[in-house]
């Protein structure tokens, strides 16, 4: 036989061997190896959720022992709404000593301060405040350092949020920042009420501060920089104002105008921002459940 039988043969031999001892691959199904949901949210979905309550409200991640304990509250009642609001009313104000921390009631003012002078004072520390506070004439060295009282000051609830806002820009430092009055009071519309003024307001804005004279600004009448910042710390709009900022910080969107309007009669009378975040943070579009 020629040499090319004997190689088929052999090649043939090979692929017989080789058919008889293969077998088919085995799968093994585990029973309950589905990742564990409640509500058909994943578990990892809420474990996200937690941290980034954390994260926002804190200014921090949670340890490993806070997020294994609020991820089972959360489980436990089942994600639901009073579950969420009772966390992050949690971390607002519990006053309980966290070890690697202060406290939540703590962390969270520190963090609302410092959210603030991101938005009023390009984010500058306090010890930039302390050198211009020290360098200021008297009144003007009082109004730097009621910026830097103003976090124990929001905590301690001697003053409200809007508060906090009227005191990050009147100071020195905010009009480093915005020289002159023509931009302080386009500055001052856009850090409190995210809108340029109009045509009106701008000439009422910069009657008061730049000529002490009587003008109407929102429906009220004032004739000095200090009446300015009084009434856009009282108005309405300030509060507007801060339900848009809550939006655009834990959804990166403005709100609708049937989502302000929900919220902005209530704030008129509380004033508290807190539970302005405990709507907004509680929502399953921020959850992304």
């Amino acid at each position: 036989m020629s040499g090319n039988f004997y190689h088929l043969l052999g090649v043939c031999g090979i692929l017989l061997f080789t058919l008889a001892t293969c077998t088919k691959e085995e799968i093994i199904t585990v029973p309950n190896n589905d990742s564990p949901s409640i509500n058909n949210v994943p578990a990892i979905r809420i474990e996200n959720y937690v941290n980034r309550l954390f994260i926002d409200l804190l200014g921090r991640e949670p340890f490993n022992e806070e997020i294994s304990s609020e991820v089972g509250q959360l489980k436990a009642q089942e994600l639901s709404k009073a579950a969420r609001v009772a966390l992050i009313q949690k971390l607002q104000t519990a006053d309980e000593f966290i070890g690697g921390d202060t406290s939540y009631l703590r962390a969270y003012h520190q963090q609302m301060y410092n959210l603030a002078k991101v938005r009023c004072l390009d984010g500058a520390g306090d010890q930039l405040l302390r050198g211009f506070e020290s360098n200021a004439e008297p009144s003007d060295a009082l109004r730097l350092r009621a910026v830097l009282d103003s976090r124990l000051d929001f905590q301690e609830q001697r003053i409200a949020f809007a508060d906090m806002l009227g005191r990050m820009i009147y100071n020195n430092l905010y009009d480093e920042l915005n020289m002159n009055t023509f931009n302080f009071v386009n500055a001052s519309f856009d850090n409190l009420f995210w809108r340029s003024p109009t045509d009106a307001e701008f000439v009422a804005g910069f009657k008061m501060i730049e000529d002490n004279q009587s003008a109407i600004l929102l429906g009220e009448v004032g004739q000095s920089k200090t009446d300015y910042v009084d009434i856009v710390v009282q108005s309405r709009e300030i509060h507007e104002g801060m339900i848009i900022w809550v939006y655009q910080l834990a959804l990166a969107r403005r709100p609708s105008t049937l989502e302000t309007t929900a919220l902005l009669d209530d704030f008129l009378e509380h004033r508290d921002i807190r539970i302005i975040q405990q709507e907004v943070l509680s929502s399953n579009e921020y959850a992304n459940f």
